[in-house]
């Protein structure tokens, strides 16, 4: 059985850096994440699920300018969507920022894809991607909804339907998705695991 009591030092920490809101999203997306690994079986450490998830917007409120300086400043490898809309570099800069605290990188990796999603995630991004668009305060999803995508049998499903969803609610407002999700859909659809 998991227990948050090692990580009380780095909720305190963050507490101090993100509002109340995206506190209390963070710390349910980092419990959605020992949940979810739990639920299918995931060989992954439950403490680096859980402080995946609760690092995974370190860097959400920092303003455009800031995430747009702060990659420029490191040269980081953008995705053309990254560039054009800066709410997404909250994913990349996070990472970047992690990796300089001296966090793993298969958790750097998860926070790095955690917007987009990509092959290149791995199963603890795949949880993270999963557990952020889940996470039972997220207000997009109904009940019955999120009911319905956690009664899914893998993981990969599971993601393959936040794919779609996404890719429809994008398509509603006029836009398409990113090049690195449609390649993680592709990926996923020819039966390729993380």
């Amino acid at each position: 059985m998991f227990s948050r009591t090692g990580y009380i030092a780095l909720e305190e920490e963050l507490s101090s850096l993100l509002s109340e809101k995206r506190f209390l999203h963070s710390k349910a997306t980092a419990l959605t994440c020992v949940s979810l690994a739990e639920q299918y079986c995931e060989p992954i450490d439950p403490g680096l699920c859980y402080q995946a998830g609760l690092v995974h917007d370190i860097v959400r409120q920092w303003d455009a300018e800031a995430l747009v300086s702060y990659a420029q400043k490191w040269h980081l490898d953008l995705e053309e969507e990254e560039r054009e809309d800066p709410v997404l570099l909250h994913g990349p800069v996070g990472a970047h920022f992690l990796r300089q605290k001296g966090y793993p990188e298969e958790l750097c990796l998860a926070v790095r894809y955690h917007t987009l999603g990509s092959i290149g995630m791995g199963r603890l991004g795949l949880v993270l991607f999963i557990a952020d668009f889940i996470e039972p305060g997220r207000t997009h999803l109904s009940e019955a909804v999120r009911t319905g995508l956690l009664s899914l049998p893998s993981l990969d499903l599971l993601c393959l339907q936040i794919l779609e969803m996404q890719d429809a609610y994008l398509a509603s407002n006029g836009k398409v998705s990113a090049r690195c999700s449609k390649e993680l859909a592709h990926y996923l659809l020819s039966g390729k695991i993380l």
